[in-house]
């Protein structure tokens, strides 16, 4: 893995002292960002390697960040695309770095979340019951056994096998009502519940019956896998051009 993370380390490290003051461990990053995609090779658990890299940090640090270079992630973005090409593996689509800042994690502190996320997703949203009131300029989304993309727009999904949910996940492993996501408004969180599900819910491969979400996790309902993500507004959706090995 050294050879990745020296060249990891020219392409980005820098960059991300001179945006952070030189107040956050860079390398931790490009760690985190080699090891998912190493793992995801290794275990063959996606199909490509990932395409999507949640960093989460400090809402303080993101915000002086977002200041100070607003394009900041579509620049680690680009580095990423860079890596991968250079560890020669073929990308489906360019990678995503998407910011997220939570109140929980200490200052100059970062985690890293990887997740393969297919293109061209159908998409939907959950605006049947009451809209959600976001207390942070972010998007989240659920992606659905890797084939549609939900966009949470309410304080309460329902997810399960009957019509009757928010979410119908048509699965013979899926209880009729399996778990529910509640808006935490003085968290800025969802909260997941399992309602006495038949089959179980986990979390990132933990059982669960109770939880608070963060950007990247992935939920099993009795084998059945969501993603739960987060997209920032003032993220730039530049896409850029897959080169060819």
């Amino acid at each position: 893995m050294h050879r990745f993370e020296d060249l990891a380390q020219q392409l980005i490290e820098a960059s991300l002292a001179r945006a952070l003051g030189g107040k956050l461990d860079a390398s931790e990053v490009l760690r985190a960002i080699v090891r998912a995609i190493e793992d995801a090779q290794a275990d063959g658990s996606a199909p490509v390697v990932p395409n999507h890299f949640w960093v989460t940090m400090n809402e303080g640090d993101l915000r002086a960040l977002e200041s100070s270079r607003p394009r900041f992630a579509d620049d680690l973005s680009e580095s990423v695309r860079q890596i991968m090409l250079q560890m020669g593996l073929r990308l489906d689509a360019p990678p995503r770095v998407l910011l997220w800042g939570v109140p929980h994690l200490p200052s100059h502190r970062l985690q890293v979340k990887a997740r393969w996320i297919a293109a061209n997703l159908p998409q939907a949203d959950t605006s049947a019951t009451p809209a959600l009131a976001m207390s942070l300029p972010r998007r989240p989304f659920l992606i659905v056994d890797g084939r549609r993309q939900i966009a949470l727009t309410s304080a309460r999904v329902r997810i399960g096998r009957a019509h009757d949910n928010d979410v119908i996940l048509d699965d013979r492993r899926v209880s009729r009502h399996h778990l529910e996501l509640r808006w935490q408004e003085g968290l800025a969180r969802f909260l997941v519940v399992d309602l006495g599900s038949s089959g179980g819910t986990q979390l990132n491969g933990y059982p669960i019956k109770q939880c608070t979400l963060e950007a990247g996790d992935v939920l099993s309902l009795g084998g059945v896998e969501v993603i739960y993500g987060e997209e920032f507004t003032l993220q730039s959706t530049t896409v850029l051009p897959v080169a060819s090995d």
